[in-house]
């Protein structure tokens, strides 16, 4: 039984039941079309009856409304196994009124950036946000504020803090276990959340890169189901081997599709899932978000079948929504028609039976947010005034190799300087949210600024300021300017700043429309390129991700270099 079956009363309950046995007309039906069958894995004919937002038949039916398909596919609602919707770098509704046109019914985020920035007020507000809006967004509870011990957030978040939450009628389990070697050294408050998790019969995402062996099962004994954080076919394998279900991920710096593509076929297809994990909002409107990884994924010579149910109803199997990824009786009506199957052109999309379309999602696509934590979410800056002279390394510091499509980085060796000619830059992360007055520093190679300074709150996943650069000073202005907009981005080439993307919410999010946020970040990645960024990259994610402790192979926190794969400082 489905949600929407939940809220029918008896009587409409009946009235359902009798338009499924053709003795009452359907609120619509869809004549003429062509409709893929999950279930046999086959594109087959039929009237689809919908009433009261679900499927009730197909077969032969009549409706009081009827649609003519002559010529259409018609295909099971899009689900995201695995979001941040702060990596949009917009607000949810903005967010939805986006990505349900590109046929995304329904997604699984994790609230962790906001989380990590504001603690369990950002959780608040992310659930608050994301009420009744017109798709599905269902929850993983952060599992890992901070990530790990080594880094340093806005808020920590223990096992007794998520426990409330998890009641929750839209959390389906705890979000992304960064900290494997919290889990597999057994680190009291790791696995109280994971034995939390299982107590209360939750699931657990997992996020594992390059971990086999021992450590794989050990981490997989605790109870973890899941992960997207697989760069090549070996491990996919592996961890499809020690029971993982893997979602394959393409986003705007990790992208992973093409390296796992034989996991797009039988027997290891229904093991699968898409998923976008952080994707700007401008790539979504140029590219699409999960229709992108399908149209890709044909494109590479999957079975459209296989790839449409890897986007629908695999994911639905693994977290249990028995009532979407499918066009059946009972099922949400939750769907896309498409003009052509391998290209994945869109007609239209639909939510529990009603069309999306602009006009429909400029009235319904409301966020209601409460005062207090709007308020919360515009301040949360604590950072004095940074100069050079706080930037200054005084011995050398390793150099981190970047890695084109991917987030893990190479140990590049050790440097005492900038050099632009051989490609290194000063790199820092300055903390921000306790005034600690913390400061890390590194170099990064690969990166491909010639002059001036890139500085951004987004700094995953802790969200302090990670800023790189050809000159300390410029660093140090490019942080003070960011300082000055609340948060953002900040792309200075030396002598004035170029273009800025401000992001107020947490320093994470914007609240412009679509459209404006795409103009902004399209800017602000030409203004990026135009200092000489290398444009195999993404000059911001890929910056932000260089923050992340928990991915091998050095990462640079507010306390120095992390040597991941030896778990110290260096």
């Amino acid at each position: 039984m489905n949600y929407q079956q939940k809220n029918m009363t008896r009587s409409e309950y009946e009235d359902f039941l009798k338009v499924s046995a053709g003795e009452m007309p359907a609120d619509l039906v869809l004549r003429n079309g062509v409709y893929l069958d999950v279930f046999t894995n086959q594109f087959k004919k039929g009237d689809i009856a919908i009433s009261k937002g679900s499927f009730a038949g197909i077969g032969k039916y009549e409706g009081k409304v009827t649609i003519d398909m002559t010529g259409k596919t018609i295909v099971p609602g899009f689900i995201d196994g695995h979001i941040h919707i702060e990596s949009t770098t917009v607000v949810p509704e903005i967010f939805v009124k986006e990505a349900i046109l590109h046929g995304t019914t329904a997604i699984l985020t994790d609230p962790h950036e906001i989380a990590n920035v504001m603690g369990t007020d950002g959780i608040k507000y992310m659930l608050e946000a994301t009420e009744n809006l017109p798709m599905d967004m269902f929850f993983m509870i952060p599992s890992c504020v901070p990530s790990c011990e080594y880094d340093e957030s806005g808020a920590q978040i223990f096992a007794q803090d998520m426990k409330p939450f998890l009641s929750n009628k839209r959390v389906y389990g705890i979000a992304e276990l960064m900290d494997v070697n919290g889990v597999v050294n057994r680190r009291f408050d790791v696995i109280d959340k994971t034995y939390l998790a299982i107590m209360e019969d939750k699931l657990i995402d997992g996020h594992a890169p390059l971990v086999t062996g021992r450590q794989l099962m050990a981490y997989v004994a605790a109870g973890v189901l899941s992960d997207h954080e697989c760069s090549n076919i070996d491990e996919a394998m592996e961890k499809l081997g020690a029971g993982l279900w893997i979602m394959i991920r393409e986003g705007t710096a990790a992208q992973n599709l093409e390296a796992l593509i034989d996991l797009c076929k039988e027997p290891y297809a229904s093991r699968c899932m898409f998923c976008t994990d952080d994707r700007h909002i401008n790539d979504i409107m140029d590219y699409g978000h999960i229709d992108n990884i399908i149209r890709k994924a044909i494109n590479l010579g999957v079975d459209p079948v296989i790839a449409y149910k890897m986007a629908s109803c695999t994911a639905g199997v693994y977290f249990g929504l028995r009532d979407r990824g499918a066009i059946s009786p009972g099922f949400l009506a939750d769907f896309v028609v498409l003009n052509d199957v391998n290209s994945v052109d869109i007609d239209r999309v639909y939510k529990a039976g009603v069309e999306m379309t602009s006009d429909y999602l400029k009235t319904h696509c409301k966020s209601n947010i409460s005062s207090e934590l709007i308020e919360k979410s515009h301040n949360t800056f604590n950072l004095p005034v940074i100069t050079k002279e706080l930037l200054v390394n005084n011995k050398a510091l390793p150099v981190l190799g970047l890695v084109e499509g991917q987030l893990i980085t190479t140990d590049e060796g050790k440097s005492e300087a900038i050099d632009v000619s051989k490609d290194i830059l000063k790199a820092v992360v300055v903390e921000r949210h306790n005034g600690t007055g913390h400061i890390g520093m590194g170099f990064i190679k690969g990166y491909g600024l010639k002059r001036g300074a890139i500085a951004t709150s987004v700094a995953h996943d802790a969200h302090n300021i990670i800023a790189i650069g050809a000159a300390e000073e410029d660093i140090s202005t490019a942080i003070n300017e960011l300082k000055k907009i609340g948060g953002g981005i900040v792309v200075y080439d030396g002598q004035k700043v170029l273009k800025t993307y401000p992001l107020p919410v947490a320093g994470l999010m914007s609240e412009v429309s679509a459209a404006d946020a795409k103009t902004k970040l399209d800017e602000i990645h030409e203004a990026a390129y135009q200092l000489g960024v290398n444009k195999n990259i993404d000059p911001f994610m890929t910056l932000s991700f260089t923050a992340l402790p928990v991915i091998p192979e050095l990462r640079i926190t507010t306390h120095g270099v992390l040597n991941v794969n030896d778990w110290k400082l260096v």
